[in-house]
């Protein structure tokens, strides 16, 4: 009796601990990464430049409308320029959604490059985490960068 107790008990904890393997989970820090993600000031600056190129626009035409002079002339124009920055502010947001998702998959492709190369089976932000975790955070600005 104690012979088969003693085997049961072996059988479910070899059991047991062979079900509950330990993770090993992997952090980083977002901030850190998007800070220093060369394609980030990129983005960044191509973004501000389309910004720069509507406000340049927008006071070009503003100084064309004050040389206007009758009231038919100033109608047709500000329909027409609000038309145009419309057109102008559509395409900005557009450009920044696009390279805002093309940084968000960069940077997701490139954690699970760097967990699977580590071995790791669970990667989270690193602001979650109170204690623990490998940071894989430099790993995953060298991975960004190399590409």
């Amino acid at each position: 009796m104690k012979k088969t107790l003693c085997c049961t008990l072996l059988a479910l904890t070899l059991g047991f601990s062979a079900a509950v393997q330990a993770e090993t989970m992997g952090v980083f820090d977002f901030d850190k990464v998007v800070d220093n993600y060369s394609k980030v000031k990129t983005s960044s600056d191509e973004i501000s430049d389309k910004l720069a190129e509507i406000q340049r626009y927008s006071l070009d035409k503003e100084r064309e409308y004050k040389k206007l002079s009758t009231p038919l002339e100033r109608k047709n124009f500000e329909e027409n320029i609000a038309r145009e920055i419309s057109k102008k502010q559509e395409a900005y947001l557009r450009l920044k959604e696009k390279k805002e998702n093309e940084i968000d998959t960069a940077i997701k492709n490139a954690v699970k490059q760097v967990a699977i190369a580590n071995k790791i089976d669970t990667v989270v932000e690193k602001s979650v985490v109170f204690f623990g975790g490998v940071d894989i955070t430099d790993k995953v600005i060298k991975a960004l960068n190399s590409q």
